[in-house]
């Protein structure tokens, strides 16, 4: 037997079923009808939102994906069993896919690809992991276990069928090509279209090629890739297989692997994956920047998730399923929070509130502090009339409703106006321009000021095209109809510009106050004098209007961009809860695993047993094993004695029963030492040495 590298040498068997993990016994328990009402709003919500991304996501990669299925019909087109026969080696179709470095995603991107080629080209498709691929003899087994038993290839040919499972088969392309010219090739006089389960039709004298993924294709051993290529070459005259690869980086990766002998022997084609920042601000824009959704994510989490996605892994998938833990912990974490619904559904779900869940809401901020912003005479009604304060929540909801439904629109004006402004003060992209409106009222930020100075120097042209830009933006938002119409009437005025110059009267100069005080400094003075100079420079028709259009503009942001914080209520609707995001979402895997080990009551959060309630640096008798084994070892130098450690955990373990045997402690807690070890060994903590005999040696150090 081949020896490891590991403490415990040894194999053990466990019997006995896997755990399935239920995810609703890490849910709040339904112990009354609001928390079951909340969990039922969130699963409708999530479904609908989930659908949403989907669509989403076939829409976005369509494009890429309908140009690779029409490259891998043409790359063998003329394949058929009269050129077969007598064609000479010819290069290897080859599609170089660069689908970015959001690697999370490139499962899913992959599965799509593979069932659409499946589904509308052939059902000879084969995906390859680098994982499962470290040799030929791997690629060829996947290869073969993919296509001879894939489901698709049961025509009504039951003798051959049962003649390919029989028996085993070498893994060689031979025996693949064999099998591919008895399905395909040596019947090519069937008068009728044979058909797959999949739905592949399969026309007469056209042959269906054989299509391999290799999905992370930097990953694979070059040598092995290389051999595969040279041999799938050499059968290419019986085989029309076409390789799709998976590149991360750039195509340069495919040259780094391959030499120029080998990559002479393929036919590579370039194809591009949209970026996921573009999938990205897409499903922001469609999900959470619409008053379809009622949930939104406050300012903070916003950002985090931004942050997360922009310095981590570039993943929509992980985005997406952090944005569905927002949701989940918000509809358990909020009791009011089955009032975030459909709009259709508010007035309903507010009248059956009862006097509880109306006590809990009266108790928000957002709701005091609207209360103490009402008159006298509607305070006690907001207080004590349950009938009273329900209307008056139906009505806030309404406004809730009624403030998202223009706030979006205003907003894409905004980033319109904005995004290329010199040295983008405000952001270059929708998601910066709206996630600084979330964290207070846009117009009294510097940047914003800065922005609008901007706005004011524009040409004549390129204000236009922004108006212009603005009026498209707004052509479907009924609910702002006359602020389309006061923009194209800027618009029209624009164009006529020099119609208004003429009819303009020579008036005389305004008057401008132009004393000065008597006693100043020298920065006032000139300020004082530039603005004088200011007022008494006649502007130009243009300039007038000009301003008059950004004048116009930030009055509409006031009006319609006002911070979400600020509004009653708000707390049903935003997510805020930044915190446990972090501690769910972004946390330190070497700080958590640390205060495992130490403190285990912490992740276990043990409320009843005070097993393991320990404090500083005690070592309880009744905690985990591997917590008692880490903490000996922290009292140990660079060099661990394994016996002195064992002694020392069977004293620890053995506090609470002296009169355990010897026999046990010599057999049961020497196997329970052992494991405990193995699993410090695997989670970095120690490792073998042959320094000393018996010994092993720590690898982390003060707080590491």
């Amino acid at each position: 037997m081949s020896t490891t590298g590991s403490v415990s040498k040894g194999c053990f068997t466990f019997k006995g079923k896997k755990r399935r993990v239920n995810v609703e016994d890490y849910l709040p328990r339904a112990q009354n009808k609001d928390i079951e009402s909340c969990q039922a709003r969130f699963h409708e919500l999530w479904e609908e939102m989930d659908t949403q991304m989907q669509i989403l996501q076939s829409d976005f990669n369509s494009s890429i994906f309908e140009e690779l299925l029409t490259y891998t019909q043409c790359a063998h087109a003329s394949f058929s069993l009269e050129t077969c026969a007598s064609a000479s080696l010819r290069e290897i179709p080859a599609a170089a896919l660069v689908t970015g470095v959001n690697t999370p995603d490139h499962g899913t991107m992959f599965g799509n690809l593979v069932s659409m080629l499946r589904d509308r080209v052939t059902p000879l498709v084969t995906i390859l992991k680098s994982k499962d691929c470290q040799s030929v003899r791997n690629i060829l087994t996947r290869t073969m276990s993919q296509l001879l038993d894939n489901t698709h290839l049961d025509y009504d040919d039951d003798e051959d069928s049962e003649a390919v499972n029989s028996r085993p088969l070498p893994l060689t392309l031979s025996t693949l090509a064999k099998w591919y010219h008895n399905k395909y090739v040596s019947k090519p006089s069937s008068p009728k279209k044979r058909k797959s389960s999949a739905g592949v039709g399969v026309e007469r004298g056209g042959l269906p090629p054989v299509v391999i993924v290799m999905e992370d294709f930097e990953n694979f051993p070059p040598r092995v890739v290389q051999d595969f290529i040279i041999i799938t070459s050499n059968y290419i005259s019986l085989l029309p297989v076409v390789f799709i690869f998976g590149i991360a980086t750039s195509v340069s990766a495919i040259h780094r692997l391959l030499p120029n002998e080998v990559s002479s022997l393929l036919c590579m084609e370039k194809f591009q994956a949209p970026p996921s920042t573009e999938y990205l601000a897409l499903a922001i824009s469609q999900m959470l920047m619409t008053s379809r959704c009622p949930f939104k994510l406050g300012k903070g989490v916003f950002q985090l998730l931004l942050d997360i996605f922009l310095y981590y892994d570039f993943s929509v998938l992980n985005f997406n399923q952090a944005l569905r833990f927002a949701m989940l912990d918000h509809y358990t974490s909020q009791p009011l929070s089955y009032l975030c619904c459909n709009h259709d559904d508010t007035e309903v779900t507010v009248n059956q509130m009862d006097g509880q869940a109306l006590d809990r809401l009266r108790q928000l901020s957002s709701f005091m502090s609207y209360v103490e912003e009402c008159s006298t005479t509607e305070q006690p009604s907001l207080l004590l009339d349950e009938k009273f304060t329900k209307r008056r929540v139906v009505q806030l909801i309404n406004e809730m409703f009624e403030y998202h439904i223009n706030f979006f629109p205003i907003l894409n004006c905004l980033h319109t106006l904005v995004s290329k402004l010199p040295g983008y003060p405000l952001g270059k992209q929708v998601r910066e321009v709206y996630s600084a409106c979330l964290e207070e009222s846009v117009w009294e930020r510097e940047d914003y000021k800065h922005a609008t100075d901007l706005l004011r120097m524009l040409a004549k042209d390129e204000l236009k095209t922004l108006v212009t830009q603005c009026v498209n933006k707004l052509a479907t938002e009924a609910q702002l109809a006359s602020v389309k119409a006061d923009l194209e009437r800027f618009g029209y005025r624009m164009d006529h510009i020099d119609e208004e110059a003429e009819e303009e009267p020579a008036g005389d100069m305004e008057m401008v106050d132009t004393s000065l005080p008597s006693r100043t400094s020298l920065h006032q003075l000139r300020q004082r004098l530039q603005d004088i100079s200011k007022k008494q420079k006649k502007q130009s028709p243009f300039e007038k209007l000009r301003e008059e259009i950004v004048d116009y503009c930030h009055a509409l942001f006031r009006k319609y961009l006002i911070a979400p914080s600020s509004l009653p209520l708000y707390e049903i609707f935003y997510y805020t809860s930044t915190r446990v995001i972090k501690q769910r979402l972004n946390a330190s895997p070497r700080s958590a695993l640390q205060k495992a080990l130490s403190n285990p009551g912490y992740y276990l959060q043990v409320t009843i047993c005070v097993c393991c309630d320990v404090e500083g640096n005690h070592i309880g008798s009744r905690m985990p094993d591997t917590c008692v084994v880490y903490k000996l070892h922290l009292e140990c130098g660079q060099l661990i004695n394994l016996y002195d450690w064992m002694q020392a955990f069977v004293t620890v373990v053995q506090q609470e029963d002296e009169n355990d045997s010897l026999k046990q402690a010599d057999h049961k807690l020497q196997a329970r030492f052992i494991q405990a070890v193995s699993q410090l060994q695997f989670l970095g903590f120690i490792k073998p040495t042959k320094r000393k005999t018996d010994h092993v040696a720590r690898l982390t150090w003060g707080g590491c």
